[in-house]
């Protein structure tokens, strides 16, 4: 079935959505005196920082009394998640703080798997006074709602389905960038044959290259429904004809890559290769458009991107939460109205990368291909679907990250579909449908 960014809105009133863009909360620390909000985020590269600090300067413009203080700028973000969890479990939590929708939300809202030990406010009062209630699709609000209530402001969709290019390397060589699987192959061979790198793939972080696959290759070859049908627990078991054949399509297209090296390597030292032209390729989200031009390099002159995967539109969403026990918590309200206010989401994202989750935005202030993604996500022919870090628990996420990279060492297509198998109950038990 498609489904789009903004099909079948929420009728108002049963789901209050979206609250996330109403003007404040309150304002300033419950203890009087000035106000501090503390803020932990993962983004942490040129771009990312570029993009948050553009949104806390439309904040202070409206509260030139509040310090914005971001305790996890600079902090790698497996550091940062240790520390979040460390201070949740110990009642010391800071007062706002980024998780992705959906799943990764839910572990906040269900912690520890039960109900009653929600560690998150419902942010259902910014929801009852917003004004923009018919702008926010209903896609994005099942990412931050649970039994009716809203947790989160999301303040983008990314699309993750992306492939970016050296526009030197490929007029040199007469090269189209490629968007099957079939002209990925050939540009692979071609770019190879004079010997040039094609694809950069950074595995310092194992969730790059397995994102690689599944976001990339996956779509490509089996299609997105059949993506969003493996990562919702659908298929009776993940040995299937079109997850082998997505495996073996990611082991031809990674031929060229040395494991060796991307070993050492960020998703951000992938990005910088291309821009030097010393790879000719990488494929990631959206993001990775901002972290280009932050570095200097210009969209259409120095890169090029286009989307991989038939009609796809394979999204993430980031949100901001309210934490229960935050120390200003009037002053962090406030700052999470601003987040999903039109002024910050459009100071955040034509910085970032990303598509506003409003659609009242303007159009105006973002390139080309922000406007195309737009218009994708509206499109009823696009297959909208979200991101496996959306519907797929960690316990299955993590160990086959991890054996997929080793997938690409041993080539040994059995061992990864075993892997997957003995995690696969876990999906299947989130989304009810075995």
């Amino acid at each position: 079935m498609k489904g789009t960014f903004v099909t079948v809105l929420r009728c108002a009133g049963v789901l209050t959505l979206a609250a996330l863009g109403a003007t404040g909360c309150g304002g300033g620390d419950p203890e009087g005196g000035d106000a501090t909000v503390e803020v932990f985020s993962w983004w942490a590269s040129p771009s990312e920082t570029r993009a948050l600090q553009a949104l806390i300067d439309v904040h202070k413009r409206a509260h030139p009394e509040v310090e914005v203080i971001n305790n996890s700028a600079g902090v790698e973000r497996a550091v940062l998640e240790r520390r979040l969890d460390e201070r949740m479990a110990e009642g010391l939590p800071p007062d706002v703080f980024q998780v992705h929708g959906g799943v990764r939300l839910m572990d906040w809202v269900k912690y520890n798997g039960l109900e009653g030990e929600n560690k998150l406010e419902p942010l259902d009062d910014i929801a009852a006074s917003s004004r923009w209630r018919s702008t926010v699709p209903a896609s994005v609000v099942e990412t931050v709602t649970h039994r009716g209530h809203v947790y989160a402001v999301p303040v983008n969709v990314h699309r993750v389905n992306c492939l970016f290019y050296n526009k030197r390397l490929f007029a040199e060589n007469e090269l189209t960038p490629p968007t099957t699987l079939d002209e990925l192959y050939a540009v692979n061979e071609a770019l190879a044959a004079k010997g040039i790198t094609p694809l950069a793939l950074a595995a310092k972080d194992p969730g790059t290259p397995a994102g690689l696959l599944w976001e990339h290759i996956f779509v490509m070859s089996a299609g997105a429904q059949y993506y969003d049908d493996l990562f919702k627990g659908r298929l009776k078991s993940p040995d299937t004809p079109e997850v082998r054949a997505a495996l073996e399509a990611a082991l031809e297209a990674l031929k060229y890559v040395d494991a060796d090296a991307a070993e050492e390597l960020l998703w951000v030292d992938g990005v910088e290769l291309v821009g030097q032209g010393k790879t000719a390729m990488v494929m990631d989200g959206d993001w990775v458009k901002a972290e280009f031009q932050a570095r200097g390099y210009a969209l259409d002159e120095d890169f090029g991107m286009v989307t991989v995967g038939e009609d796809a539109f394979v999204y993430v969403v980031d949100t901001f939460v309210l934490p229960r026990g935050a120390l200003h918590r009037s002053a962090a309200l406030d700052l999470l109205a601003t987040m999903g206010s039109v002024e910050g989401q459009d100071a955040l994202n034509p910085l970032k990368g990303s598509i506003p989750s409003r659609t009242d935005t303007d159009l105006g202030i973002y390139d080309p291909l922000s406007r195309k993604a737009m218009e994708d996500a509206r499109s009823p022919e696009t297959r909208f679907v979200p991101a496996r870090n959306l519907s797929v628990p960690r316990p299955f996420f993590d160990p086959i990250d991890r054996a997929f990279w080793e997938f690409v060492k041993d080539r040994n297509t059995d061992k990864m579909i075993l892997a997957m198998e003995a995690h696969y109950y876990i999906i299947q038990d989130h989304h009810d449908q075995r």
